[in-house]
């Protein structure tokens, strides 16, 4: 797994409902984010981690429903964040479920394909060219999500911000290429 990769799948894991199995492996995923070279992504992570570690575990799940729940600050659902619930957003799903068919990886759930740390999920482990598409299609909705986060002081923007800064070098170290 490459080093976006890896954090593809912490943000992912993160960014899902608190879990119990997924936070007593905190751990486990302290020593990843020590092994990224990236010191912006790296820090954005420890930030995450520091308030994982320092809240509560039934005020991480209040805070994430009011977060995330559809009445929250946002939804994870990013084409919606976009479009709404108009035509433009189905098209768009349709074209994220086209994008995964292509890529004959399982996606086994019953979320939408804009759900996105099912995205993330999908990015640890798919091949640079889905990598690509992928971002190119939805990176301006990641930075969306991310402005309405740090917008309403919410703990999960430093996740955003790590995400777009390990897209945007993914993206770069292509264009290099």
């Amino acid at each position: 797994m490459k080093a976006h990769q890896k954090v593809f799948k912490i943000i992912s894991t993160f960014l899902q409902y608190p879990d119990r199995a997924w936070f007593s492996n905190l751990p486990e995923l302290k020593e990843t984010i020590d092994t990224i070279e990236n010191s912006t992504v790296k820090t954005y992570l420890n930030t995450f981690m520091d308030y994982l570690q320092t809240t509560p575990f039934n005020q991480l799940c209040e805070k994430y429903v009011k977060t995330f729940d559809f009445h929250g600050i946002s939804t994870l659902n990013l084409t919606y964040n976009v479009f709404k619930d108009s035509r433009e957003r189905g098209a768009a799903l349709v074209k994220l479920r086209q994008i995964f068919a292509e890529s004959e990886l399982a996606m086994e759930t019953e979320e939408l394909p804009d759900y996105l740390p099912m995205i993330l999920e999908f990015l640890a482990v798919a091949d640079e060219k889905l990598i690509q598409r992928i971002l190119k299609l939805h990176l301006n909705s990641i930075k969306k999500l991310e402005s309405d986060l740090a917008e309403n002081d919410s703990d999960y923007h430093v996740l955003l911000q790590a995400a777009i800064e390990i897209s945007a070098e993914t993206l770069r170290d292509v264009k290099v290429s």
